[in-house]
């Protein structure tokens, strides 16, 4: 598309404006300059900043990345693996994969900023450390905390979980009766055993419609514990249990915490010229809780919509929708197999089988992947967790 789409159809500042400059606001507005709209990129931090997030990139995320952006990302991959261990709450493997597919990890600090420069270096005109203290959705614009006022055309909230578009549209960012909380802790490596060997471990029974994690990182392991809200009261409680387990006592690093749209997607991610994606549209997958692949895809595919229904004058969000029902058509996929696995009657009977579904680790690897669809993989975990389920509860 040409720089025609910005010809003078409104005395605009910007065609679009997004709000939110990690993976999902970087993705759009990068996607949004090459397609020749004037775009600005607002965030109220300045980068490179600190971002708690678990930092896994599945190679579904190198895919997406290499679609979106042009630069290798291997200067910010602190640590590679190609398997992972499923554990019990007392520690005791349950299963394992190795030699199978790729996981990389990252530092968000390095990773955002990455992208973020890539987005500045197609055109888009980023405003670093002011807030947005307003969005006006009839007239597309946002206020800044200086008083500053920015007009566009169309708007995309990237803004995370506590999205101040989502709030501005739907009157709250996020429901708190289903909403997740998550706990991190970066370990340093110094002083651990030599034996450490940073193979990704997911731990259950920890917490409830939740689990733990323990990812490697160039010179930490990042230790976190999530789940949802209203099931875990005393989820910090039950994190240090797990460090002083796992680690022969309680390291001295600071626990820090986060709300994460676990399987709470929105169905509707907008209105007219205003779109949201990423984490303010809950784009955080069901069951593993991967969130920058979808926060990369659905920026990349709302930008996509802003420049087509800009060029064709219709709303934003009709152009929008139908990529994004694609999209949360797996996120409800995932979201019917955890009730498989996470309610109190299920989970011990899933965490029972799971050491004699040999293949299951390595199947949720190709999901990640993006090798086999949410439709194949349901089907493999539904047969085969009902199927042991049943084994042991009939008496014949």
């Amino acid at each position: 598309m040409s720089k025609d789409l910005s010809k003078d159809i409104c005395q605009c500042d910007f065609d679009l404006i997004v709000v939110g400059a990690g993976p999902a606001g970087s993705s759009a507005a990068r996607t949004a300059a090459q397609s020749g709209l004037r775009v600005a990129l607002v965030d109220k931090d300045v980068f490179p900043r600190d971002k708690l997030c678990g930092g896994l990139l599945t190679l579904r995320a190198q895919k997406v990345y290499r679609h979106v952006f042009d630069t290798p990302w291997d200067a910010v991959i602190e640590a590679r693996a190609h398997g992972l261990r499923l554990l019990g709450r007392d520690g005791r493997m349950l299963n394992e994969v190795r030699d199978h597919k790729l996981l990389q990890f990252t530092a968000r600090r390095h990773f955002d900023a990455l992208l973020l420069q890539q987005a500045a270096a197609s055109g888009a005109e980023v405003l670093l450390g002011s807030a947005v203290q307003r969005v006006d959705t009839d007239q597309p614009g946002i206020e800044l905390s200086g008083g500053r006022r920015l007009s566009a055309r169309a708007v995309i909230g990237a803004d995370g979980v506590k999205s101040t578009v989502a709030r501005t549209l739907f009157g709250r960012s996020f429901d708190p009766r289903t909403i997740a909380l998550g706990l991190e802790m970066e370990v340093p490596r110094d002083g651990l055993p030599a034996s450490e060997d940073g193979a990704p471990e997911i731990y259950f029974g920890r917490a409830r419609w939740g689990y733990g994690w323990v990812f490697p990182k160039r010179d930490t392991l990042t230790v976190g514990l999530g789940g949802l809200q209203v099931h875990n009261p005393h989820l910090k409680d039950e994190f240090r249990r797990l460090l002083v387990e796992r680690f022969g006592a309680l390291p001295g690093a600071r626990i820090k915490g986060h709300h994460i749209p676990y399987g709470d997607y929105l169905r509707t991610p907008g209105r007219g010229n205003v779109l949201l994606c990423g984490d303010a549209a809950g784009l955080v997958e069901p069951i593993t809780g991967e969130g920058i692949a979808f926060a990369m895809l659905s920026g990349q595919q709302a930008a996509l919509a802003v420049a087509a229904a800009l060029q064709r004058g219709q709303p934003a969000l009709a152009a929008y929708l139908p990529a994004y029902r694609r999209l949360s058509a797996d996120f409800r996929i995932a979201n019917q197999l955890r009730r498989l696995i996470f309610p109190r009657l299920c989970e011990p009977l899933f965490l029972r089988a799971l050491p004699k579904l040999r293949n299951a680790p390595g199947k949720h690897m190709d999901l990640m992947a993006d090798d086999i669809g949410y439709p194949a993989y349901g089907r493999y975990i539904a047969t085969s967790v009902l199927t042991r389920a049943w084994r042991k509860l009939l008496p014949f």
